[in-house]
């Protein structure tokens, strides 16, 4: 709506009047303007005016690249928050709240000069970083005594893990290293089958793993000082242990526990072995040389055993049996083919009242079996033997003679004797004469040769012929 309204029907008067009424009434009285304004029109005074409120209640906003804007009375000022980067909430009364929200996003760098405090979320929480790393140009991140948790990688300086360092504990499901792990302290692992796997020089599908087996008490494994590399012996090795690791005489019998050194184990090959006695429940293969066996006693069995013969008489010689030679022990019977001997006289033994010599003539008679002989007896036994061929009624005990049976043997005889003569005990006791025509049960034997001397001699008698 207009100030004053003037129709194409007015007439001038009526112009004049509303004009001049619009003057002093509508735009005021131009001697009361404010003494500081200059401005002589109405556009003038309105910037005059303008320029004045804005320098006493004018609100202006800048941005960082200098861009200015003034706020008039009445209008807003509008302000956004950029999504996860920053917040603004207007509340009662003519208050504005600028802050971040619980998730910030920034999409370039952030530098804090001095230190960064989080009661939650940036150190309390998680620290999450999608790309890039934490870096700090004195070289080390002190993170004091919390606890540095991930599941993923912890990765060091290139080349060293001691880029690392930690007072406390570092665990983890899997610690990589391409360089040295060092640690003032024990380096502890835990947890069933858990060990130290060697990947070797190249990863692929083989490692190896040096794990304790459930130590039952605490156990020490020292390394001892030395002087070159060394390999470590394991119970799994095989051709390890060289000639030059093992000294003469280091290993001595206190070292080895009773039955730990199995046969298998033990091959000579061409060498020798030496010992004092060896005890064994079997020994197989051919003996080159054997002093001594262990023999037990067969006096009963009802079975047939073999004599065994040296190839040789002395030296390392090889046993051989006969299968025309053999012998029973339940029946005390030896069966052979045939039998031959150095000596030439069958004996018997008897148990006799005096050790007499051999050739001496004996008879029945006396304390016990046989004595010393009477001259010209009947009761006449036969001569004491030195070496009989054969002798029965071995096993007699006590006091005993070898007498003489049958065959050639030494005989004490004395005077004049001619080969084929009969031989009688004489009157001299045990020594046997001459006799021409003896009497039936006297006769001794007969002479194999001659003899002539009243002194006590020796010579060779046939005995057990009349």
């Amino acid at each position: 709506m207009a100030v004053r309204s003037i129709s194409v029907t007015d007439t001038l008067e009526t112009f004049r009047t509303q004009f001049n009424e619009l003057a002093a009434n509508d735009f005021g009285d131009i001697a009361t303007l404010d003494s500081s304004l200059s401005a002589t029109s109405v556009i003038g005074a309105v910037n005059e005016l303008s320029a004045q409120v804005s320098a006493s209640l004018g609100i202006f906003i800048e941005d960082a690249s200098s861009t200015r804007q003034q706020i008039g009375a009445g209008q807003t000022m509008f302000i956004f928050g950029t999504s996860n980067e920053i917040e603004a909430v207007v509340s009662a009364t003519d208050t504005l709240t600028i802050g971040l929200p619980n998730d910030v996003t920034i999409s370039n760098d952030l530098t804090v000069t001095n230190d960064m405090t989080a009661v939650s979320g940036l150190f309390g929480s998680t620290l999450t970083i999608a790309s890039g790393s934490i870096t700090d140009t004195g070289g080390t991140i002190n993170f004091g005594n919390d606890i540095i948790t991930t599941t993923g990688n912890i990765t060091g300086a290139t080349g060293s893990f001691s880029s690392i360092s930690s007072s406390g504990a570092i665990s983890g499901t899997t610690i990589t290293g391409t360089g040295d792990i060092s640690t003032s302290e024990q380096f502890v692992l835990t947890g069933a089958a858990k060990g130290i796997v060697f990947e070797g020089s190249v990863a692929d599908a083989n490692e190896l793993t040096l794990r304790a087996n459930n130590p039952s008490a605490d156990v020490v494994v020292t390394i001892p000082t030395l002087g070159a590399n060394a390999n470590l012996v394991t119970t799994g090795d095989t051709g390890t242990v060289t000639s030059t690791m093992i000294l003469n005489g280091t290993i001595k019998n206190e070292d080895i526990q009773d039955s730990t050194i199995r046969a298998a184990k033990l091959n000579l090959s061409a060498d020798t072995l030496v010992v004092d006695t060896l005890s064994a429940n079997t020994i197989t293969g051919t003996a080159s040389v054997a002093q001594l066996v262990e023999l037990n006693a067969n006096n009963t069995a009802n079975e047939t055993v073999y004599l065994t013969f040296a190839d040789g008489a002395t030296g390392n010689q090889g046993l051989e049996t006969d299968t025309n030679l053999t012998y029973n022990p339940s029946t005390n019977i030896l069966s052979t083919t045939a039998t031959a001997a150095q000596y030439a006289d069958l004996a018997e033994k008897y148990s006799s009242d005096e050790e007499y010599l051999p050739g001496t003539v004996v008879m029945f008679g006396g304390d016990k079996e046989v004595t010393i002989s009477d001259e010209r007896t009947k009761a006449v036994a036969g001569v004491v033997s030195s070496n009989p061929a054969y002798l029965m009624n071995s096993m007699l005990e006590g006091m005993s003679v070898d007498v003489a049976l049958q065959g050639r043997v030494q005989c004490k005889v004395q005077g004049f004797i001619k080969k084929g003569d009969m031989i009688v005990a004489g009157a001299t006791p045990g020594v046997g004469v001459a006799d021409d025509d003896p009497i039936l049960g006297t006769v001794i034997g007969k002479a194999l040769e001659n003899y002539d001397s009243t002194e006590i001699g020796m010579i060779e008698v046939v005995v057990g012929r009349l």
